[in-house]
């Protein structure tokens, strides 16, 4: 299969320029499955996927395997991934971890806007013992991420910077998980807390991992349609 001109030109150099630089936002993508090649523009990167523009995007379905080749300002990269998501003009991939620390523009975990619903199971005072109220306390998950979560809970609970937290979520899949609160804001319907996730393990991590993928591309593309 024939590969574009300009990776010829880069032939003589081609281990100097693959460890070189980071992959920016608007470089050209030749993007591969068997038997069809397309070409297409990096418009997005967010956590471990990205989005290529292109106007060949049907020809691709979810789940297929693909081979994308990025030319960048810093230099040219090669990798496999797999096809998550498309939408109008549009395909998502999946960055392979060994490549994420290339792209300029991502962050490591990205938190995404949901309203998913949950309750404060128990807490630990200051004293080390843990408290757990009469009937688990509802609380509504506004954000998340990997590493924390954004919830707010109506009833009045004395929770303080530091404190750790149980919860049980409903994500779709239910997950139980502890954090530690390390912000509070009083809101007009109770109070916000902010947490960051206490060694989570892997199933929950990998369960959450493709819940935030789902929401994130979700949310991506409804906000392309509004713009």
């Amino acid at each position: 299969m024939n590969t574009p001109a300009v990776s010829r030109n880069l032939n003589n150099s081609k281990e100097r320029h693959r460890s070189s630089g980071t992959v920016m936002l608007n470089s050209r993508i030749v993007v591969e499955k068997e038997k069809f090649v397309s070409t297409g523009t990096l418009t997005y990167v967010e956590g471990d996927i990205l989005e290529i523009e292109m106007s060949e995007y049907k020809a691709f379905e979810l789940g297929d395997a693909v081979k994308l080749t990025i030319y960048s300002p810093g230099g040219f990269y090669p990798f496999e991934s797999t096809v998550v998501a498309k939408d109008q003009g549009a395909v998502m991939v999946i960055i392979p971890p060994q490549h994420l620390s290339r792209f300029a523009e991502k962050r490591e975990h990205p938190r995404v806007e949901v309203s998913q619903k949950g309750a404060l199971v128990s807490y630990r005072n200051e004293d080390g013992s843990w408290q757990v109220p009469e009937g688990q306390i509802p609380l509504i998950v506004k954000n998340i991420s990997l590493s924390g979560i954004g919830f707010i809970i109506e009833e009045p609970v004395e929770l303080d910077r530091d404190a750790l937290v149980q919860l049980h979520l409903d994500l779709g899949f239910s997950m139980h998980c502890r954090a530690e609160i390390i912000r509070t804001e009083p809101v007009e319907f109770g109070c916000y807390y902010g947490a960051h996730f206490d060694e989570l393990a892997a199933d929950k991590a990998n369960s959450l991992r493709a819940f935030i993928l789902k929401k994130q591309v979700e949310t991506h593309f409804a906000q392309k349609r509004e713009e």
